[in-house]
């Protein structure tokens, strides 16, 4: 009785559909950015005072029609794990972007104007 109990919970857990966590991108992403940031930015003061940056991106990619689209399909363990990783050196791609682009003078030029 108890093997058949046990046996029926994890074919439940099999059929349970795994999702991507927006915090576990979101983590994989800063881990990633703590990497590279003596790399590209010198200090780590560059990316603590852009963490609201950061967290705008996230909110965007997660409002974003690939990752909505993305959410509310069913997907093992595995292709949830992978997408993580996918979407968090997305996010963390965005972001070294837009710093790169903030170090462009003609950039920094156009913002002093503002």
């Amino acid at each position: 009785m108890l093997h058949n109990i046990f046996m029926q919970h994890t074919q439940t857990m099999a059929l349970i559909n795994h999702r991507p966590h927006r915090a576990a991108i979101r983590f994989k992403a800063k881990m990633q950015l703590l990497e590279t940031t003596d790399e590209f930015f010198g200090t780590d003061d560059c990316f603590e005072s852009a963490n609201p940056l950061l967290e705008e991106l996230a909110a965007t990619l997660f409002q974003s029609r690939q990752y909505l689209v993305f959410y509310e399909q069913h997907h093992s363990k595995q292709e949830a794990k992978q997408a993580e990783d996918r979407l968090a050196q997305e996010l963390a791609g965005i972001y070294l972007q837009v710093m790169r682009h903030r170090q462009n003078p003609v950039v920094q030029s156009l913002n002093a104007l503002l």
